[in-house]
């Protein structure tokens, strides 16, 4: 087990006293006014609170670096602070105009008295600026991006604020805890220095977010150490940080009583019973901790960034703090958002409605009809809605039972692994046959499957641009669904350098099953028998990437030769809007004959 380094904190009255770097940049706070009555009313708050904070806020950026708003500050909320949805229909609440332009690893602190919330993260962009992570570390940004609120739905405007040293190469994963004993804002993030090439732990005081501090080294190791967090019990504060240990990175667990007391290893922290000091490979790969109690119980949320691989967060739980022994909660249901590095609060009620009133789940309501559907109880290709041309290939098609509930079944269509479905607007200019998605900036499509093969992946539907047989060198522009390996992935591609997250969920296979894609101008949300499982953001725009004449293929991807279904098919819709929730469960119900 290695022991680490602590610095003890020094007397404010010193601190206070520091002059100005000889850079200027920096401005002493010179008194650490106005927060007496805050620290008084600190318990007072707390106390008023507890019966009212009913949900949680959860603060994050998404990335990737695959686009600019990967890195930008994303609103998550929730009742039960185990399952999440994603507010503004999965895009940023808030954007960085300062600085790099982008975000990262944004934390939120609730003032003493509760009248006022800071949201800080660090001055990063991957995508805007470094290109890749060596840079960001070496040239990055001595900077923290700050925003503040009296309400959590009205926030100022961003501010760029220097709080690490002259000679530092970055400022990481800043957050800030409010410290009774120096009635301030502690701020705390890593940086490399000139005199040390490992990351450190460094920090400072503030008072309003404006002027800070000079920094001093917090905690330091003979490894680098980053993403430092807090959750204080009944006293003792819990610091989580990662060892940046090349061989077994890991996150370990001290206590203390104080911010700027000596912490120590607490020796009974465990994940699913193995010491993070084991290096063990499934404890290995975290990063970004954040820690939350849940709202009336003895249970404690960890929430480890498991970016090894590529995954987002990963949930873990215990019922008593003072031991940390977390083990995995699977229950956890994040909307199919990669959540990254960010920070959990509790919030009241009439918060949480604020928020969901502001930055809806959905977006905005849209209008449209049904344009098309084909459910195939003719035992034909004719739709029984649209005027698209709708052909077969690959030899005979199969008919059977349909995924209707009750005596009327109807009929579905067999897709055996050779024969597909075509579905297109005829390019002549005198034909009125039109596709389906044609010029749509937003749609919905549904369908019922019933996978009888999933061991690669089988396409039950794509829809490229103009060609069917376009594709070379991943130069794609489609959207389609597949499913492989119990896994259900729903793709917008506009080839392989704009490839945003796919939504993607589980499913069981020779089971009949209702899915539902919702593209947005901003956002696929995927729902599967009415229920929402996946919701990515999306800057492709529909209507550019498909083109006039998109061509759907239902059975097959859109390449060549590629990746026939094997299964059943039923009740094909396209809706020429993005629906909302209650319109996608009516419209499951009524394809599956629920209704």
């Amino acid at each position: 087990m290695r022991k680490f380094k602590k610095l003890a904190g020094i007397a404010m009255g010193a601190m206070l006293a520091v002059s100005a770097f000889a850079s200027g940049n920096f401005a002493p706070v010179t008194a650490l006014e106005g927060v007496a009555e805050e620290t008084e009313s600190v318990q007072t708050y707390a106390d008023a609170q507890s019966n009212e904070l009913a949900a949680y806020l959860f603060v994050h950026f998404v990335g990737g670096e695959g686009n600019e708003n990967d890195e930008q500050v994303y609103f998550s909320v929730s009742k039960n602070g185990t399952k999440w949805e994603t507010l503004n229909a999965t895009q940023p609440v808030l954007k960085s105009t300062v600085g790099e332009l982008g975000v990262r690893d944004p934390h939120i602190v609730r003032s003493p008295n509760g009248n006022k919330f800071y949201l800080i993260a660090t001055d990063l962009s991957i995508y805007n600026i470094h290109g890749d992570w060596g840079g960001s570390q070496t040239n990055g940004s001595k900077s923290i991006v700050i925003w503040e609120s009296e309400d959590l739905v009205n926030w100022s405007e961003p501010r760029l604020r220097q709080i690490a040293r002259p000679d530092a190469t970055c400022a990481w994963a800043p957050e800030s805890i409010w410290d009774k004993d120096k009635n301030a804002y502690m701020v705390f993030w890593a940086s490399k220095t000139q005199d040390s090439w490992t990351h450190r732990v460094y920090r400072c005081y503030t008072t309003d977010f404006d002027t800070f501090t000079e920094p001093e080294v917090y905690i330091e190791s003979d490894v680098s150490l980053i993403d430092t967090t807090f959750i204080e019990h009944e006293g003792v504060y819990y610091r989580f940080t990662k060892n940046e240990d090349g061989t077994a990175t890991y996150v370990y667990l001290e206590k203390c009583t104080s911010l700027s007391g000596e912490f120590e290893l607490v020796s009974s922290y465990t994940i699913n019973g193995k010491t993070v000091y084991q290096k063990e490979e499934d404890i290995k790969g975290f990063e970004g901790p954040t820690a939350y109690k849940i709202n009336g119980e003895n249970k404690w949320c960890l929430l480890l960034d498991n970016y090894g691989k590529s995954a987002g967060y990963k949930p873990f739980v215990t019922d008593d703090i003072t031991t940390a022994r977390f083990v995995s909660a699977d229950a956890f249901d994040f909307g199919g958002t990669r959540f990254r590095h960010g920070t959990v609060i509790p919030i009241t009620l009439s918060e949480y409605n604020a928020l969901l009133k502001k930055w809806p789940v959905e977006g905005a309501a849209e209008e449209g009809d049904l344009v098309f559907e084909l459910n195939f109880d003719n035992e034909n290709l004719t739709a029984a809605l649209g005027n698209a041309n709708v052909t077969s290939s690959g030899g005979t098609l199969t008919y059977g039972e349909g995924c209707k509930d009750g005596a009327e079944k109807g009929k579905a269509v067999k897709l055996d692994g050779s024969k597909f479905i075509t579905i297109k607007g005829d390019v002549l200019v005198t034909s009125d046959k039109v596709s389906p998605l044609k010029n749509l900036e937003s749609c919905t499509v549904s369908f019922a499957v019933k996978v009888e093969r999933g061991d690669t992946s089988w396409w039950f539907y794509a829809a490229p641009n103009t060609n069917a047989q376009q594709g070379t060198g991943y130069k794609e522009k489609y959207i389609g669904a597949f499913t492989k390996n119990g896994t259900l992935t729903c793709e917008r591609y506009n080839n392989n350098g704009s490839r945003p997250a796919p939504a993607t969920a589980s499913y069981t296979q020779s089971q009949w099953m209702h899915i539902t894609l919702v593209y947005r101008t901003n956002a696929t949300i995927l729902y599967i028998d009415g229920e929402q499982v996946g919701n990515v953001g999306s800057t492709v725009n529909l209507k550019t990437m498909l083109g006039s004449t998109p061509v759907i293929q239902l059975g097959k991807a859109n390449w060549g030769d590629g990746e026939f279904a094997d299964g059943w098919l039923d009740e094909f819709r396209i809706h020429n809007y993005a629906l909302g929730r209650e319109e996608v469960q009516s419209n499951y119900k009524s394809a599956m004959g629920k209704a």
